[in-house]
């Protein structure tokens, strides 16, 4: 089952511009315009730098991309990835005897794949890294394919065991992105960019646990692709999602940071030290909570705006509308109608 505060999360528009750079490119604005169309996205959001989408738009946009160019990393290496690879990459790992042996097959069947990079697995220190490494000096960085790729190892990893992987570290070659607040819900674990190359860190002792998983829960987890690898719930284990879960139990009310640390049974200096790894901070998870259920409502309700800003906390709607136009440049009146053209 979903938890709420999952089903309400948002992403930044970072991702839907990466899904469509390469439709565009390829097959040119008009098939652009019948991807969003298809996904039921508004064209209007393109417009909308700070725009979020539901995770149902994201799901939607990701498979009628994929659809589209016939590329289950929608474009974003140098060779596609055609429909039908994630299936034969996945039944290559059922029979593994441990995740670790999973991630071996894993970096050799995208080795075969790749030609721009490989992928390098080592353990040390009690950690298992997996390195995204140019096979070329100088090799272009797509960052969308590069979170992609992190997220796709960790989705998978988690999968197989039944819950969510807690990451050691999770490091991009690039540096910090605008939209790197979602990282805190996409990579649960300490985060770094700018660093020599995108690699993901697990525990050797999550890796050496074994999993049993069968072709008929494997159908399953194909069908909701990407649905479940990038949005990974089995099991919540980062600050900021057990943050985010108990604010949306007590959402109508204000909750300070010594009262979450008294909830979570942390002290408030170990809490704060646990967001900073994870690249964010308790203003920003609680923010980003209200952001995305006005996201959510605007979108997929009627709920006037008075009645939101009550339900989020506000004291009134004149503060929600400012710090909703704060949160993604747009009112919500002008949101509402925004993600509404087209209905």
């Amino acid at each position: 089952m979903i938890p709420a505060w999952h089903s309400t999360l948002t992403v930044s528009a970072h991702f839907l511009h990466g899904m469509l750079a390469h439709v565009r490119a390829r097959r040119g604005e008009a098939v652009s315009a019948q991807v969003l169309a298809s996904a039921g996205i508004p064209a209007s959001l393109l417009r909308q730098p700070d725009a979020r989408l539901t995770r149902q738009q994201y799901v939607a946009l990701y498979k009628t991309v994929a659809a589209t160019l016939d590329d289950e990393m929608l474009g974003l290496w140098s060779r596609p990835i055609r429909t039908g690879t994630l299936k034969y990459l996945m039944l290559s790992l059922l029979d593994a005897p441990t995740v670790l042996v999973a991630l071996h097959r894993f970096v050799r069947f995208w080795n075969l794949l790749l030609d721009d990079y490989r992928l390098q697995i080592s353990a040390r220190h009690e950690l298992v890294r997996l390195a995204l490494l140019a096979r070329e000096p100088g090799a272009a960085v797509a960052p969308l394919g590069h979170e992609l790729m992190m997220k796709l190892v960790h989705g998978i990893a988690s999968w197989l065991l039944g819950r969510e992987i807690g990451l050691h570290r999770v490091e991009f070659c690039f540096s910090r992105p605008r939209h790197a607040e979602d990282y805190a819900f996409l990579f649960p674990g300490e985060l770094g960019f700018d660093a020599e190359a995108t690699a993901i860190h697990f525990a050797y002792q999550d890796c050496a646990e074994q999993f049993r998983r069968g072709k008929h829960e494997l159908w399953a987890f194909l069908k909701r692709a990407p649905e479940d690898w990038t949005f990974s719930v089995l099991h919540r284990a980062s600050i900021a999602a057990r943050t985010r879960e108990y604010l949306e139990q007590h959402l109508a009310r204000p909750v300070a940071i010594e009262e979450l640390a008294q909830a979570l049974h942390i002290s408030v200096r170990t809490l704060n030290r646990r967001f900073a790894e994870e690249g964010t901070h308790f203003q920003a998870v609680k923010d980003g909570l209200r952001r995305d259920i006005a996201v959510h409502r605007l979108t997929n309700s009627n709920t006037g705006v008075a009645a939101l800003a009550f339900d989020l906390g506000f004291a009134d709607a004149t503060g929600f509308c400012r710090a909703f136009k704060h949160w993604t440049g747009s009112s919500p009146s002008a949101y509402r109608k925004g993600s509404r053209q087209g209905e």
